[in-house]
């Protein structure tokens, strides 16, 4: 009776940590697998003891059954199981449901539920970090000329934005009004801060020599459609491409705007081709 229920629960805790493992792996096992990898994993240490051998034949065989056989979904799942074993370890160190007076099926049932807990908050955080380290690779550095002056904005690459001028096609930009508005002529900066919140902006409200330069554009969004003013953009090139223009045109945005990876500007999809031929001169090299 005793071994039955040892492998009970060493079975769910070894589908805690494969759960974690499978929230955050390449490719999703299912329950069923992933049930059937606890009960394979939980066996040979309950049976032959916490030894080094039958600790490593019963991780063997749960990364198999719940991961197969394909390389990179193996090693992340290993990884990915080892990670979540060491940190619900050290979790259940601190939080040991015997300190508050807890035994029995009580103690079981509090360790599950604070292994649980803990790390469906290590899998959020987890692929929160994966996903930042993805998004790094659309941030570059770029160069903007503006009425004189040239800024260094970091910018990035964002495949969600389709925004176009309407009469052109040509894509549409955001920057953050902070990172230019010292550079930005006095004229021109109270005709930003004084435009209408709603309605077609008043071009006429700009210096005469910079309407040319300036268009209005329709803004879509969940909240539904406002109006901004553009600003053409002349000179503004990625850091270390050549031929890596920027064209088309760009919106100040207020203020308080927060773009991705602490960035100045969101750039519109069609700069991801230069940072895809980037990549491709990049993996050359190598």
């Amino acid at each position: 009776m005793y071994g039955e229920v040892a492998i009970a629960v060493n079975s769910a805790f070894n589908y805690l940590i494969l759960s974690f493992a499978d929230k955050v792996g390449l490719r999703p096992a299912g329950k069923w697998r992933l049930l059937g990898a606890a009960v394979a994993g939980a066996c040979p240490v309950v049976l032959f003891g916490g030894a080094f051998i039958p600790t490593a034949a019963a991780f063997l065989a749960m990364i198999t059954i719940a991961f197969g056989l394909h390389r990179n979904a193996a090693l992340k799942g290993a990884g990915a199981t080892l990670a979540a074993a060491l940190f619900a370890g050290g979790l259940l160190t601190v939080l040991n449901p015997s300190e508050f007076g807890l035994g029995g099926t009580a103690a079981v049932f509090t360790s599950c539920l604070f292994a649980s807990g803990g790390l469906h908050i290590l899998a959020i955080r987890w692929r929160g970090a994966e996903d930042d380290m993805v998004a790094a690779d659309y941030r570059v550095g770029t160069e903007l000329e503006l009425f004189g002056s040239r800024i260094p904005v970091s910018a990035f690459a964002d495949s969600g934005n389709a925004c176009t001028e309407p009469l052109s096609g040509a894509p549409v930009h955001f920057i953050a009004y902070r990172s230019v508005k010292e550079q930005l002529p006095k004229d021109i900066r109270t005709a930003l801060e004084n435009l209408p919140k709603e309605g077609v902006p008043d071009l006429s409200a700009f210096p005469p020599e910079v309407r040319g330069q300036i268009r209005p554009i329709r803004l879509r969004t969940v909240g539904g459609s406002t109006w901004a003013v553009g600003f053409r953009a002349g000179s503004w090139t990625m850091n270390g491409m050549e031929n890596a223009r920027i064209g088309g045109y760009f919106v100040l945005t207020e203020n308080d705007a927060e773009y991705p990876l602490g960035a100045d500007a969101i750039l519109h999809r069609s700069s991801l081709i230069h940072l895809k031929e980037r990549g491709s001169t990049d993996a050359d090299r190598s």
